[in-house]
């Protein structure tokens, strides 16, 4: 029975490889995988073909290894991280300007040496927080992180404990 036992071991392994192989490649085509990616050969970002309805800046290099989005469209979710050459200041203005162009409300501010933004969507059901970061050498660093409102229903609901 031993060597069952080391064989199913093995088969389950070796499936466990393959499953991961799969998810890895698949991940890599979709341009989720690290490193700069077959579609961009100079490592420039640029933006994602899934996403729009944020302010992005021309120019902007996609952060693949931090970034993560899920849906398509104006109606996605997740982060999306990019440096620009732009000073964090520049950044800031642009970002304020541009998300109330897309329509979303802004809902808190703080302009320091790491600014935050929040906005809220123009129908209410999504989130989205900017963090703004001045890089070491020359220009900034941006995570856009979108996500459901506590109020649009697809929140998790939290657990009753039973007290009121």
């Amino acid at each position: 029975m031993p060597f069952a036992r080391l064989r199913h071991g093995t088969i389950r392994q070796g499936v466990l490889i393959l499953a991961a192989s799969v998810l890895l490649a698949g991940c890599q085509s979709m341009g989720m995988g690290g490193g700069s990616g077959a579609n961009d050969p100079g490592g420039k970002g640029g933006p994602p073909p899934q996403i729009s309805g944020v302010a992005l800046p021309d120019g902007y290099s996609l952060d693949a290894n931090r970034t993560i989005i899920l849906g398509e469209g104006d109606r996605w979710i997740g982060r999306l991280s990019y440096s620009v050459s732009s000073s964090a200041d520049d950044m800031f203005d642009f970002i304020r300007r541009e998300m109330l162009n897309h329509g979303w409300s802004e809902v808190a501010v703080v302009r320091a040496e790491t600014s935050l933004l929040t906005y809220l969507s123009g129908g209410g059901d999504r989130v989205a927080s900017i963090l703004i970061q001045r890089s070491t050498l020359y220009g900034s660093k941006v995570d856009m992180t979108v996500s459901p409102s506590a109020g649009s229903g697809v929140a998790p609901a939290r657990a009753s404990n039973g007290r009121r």
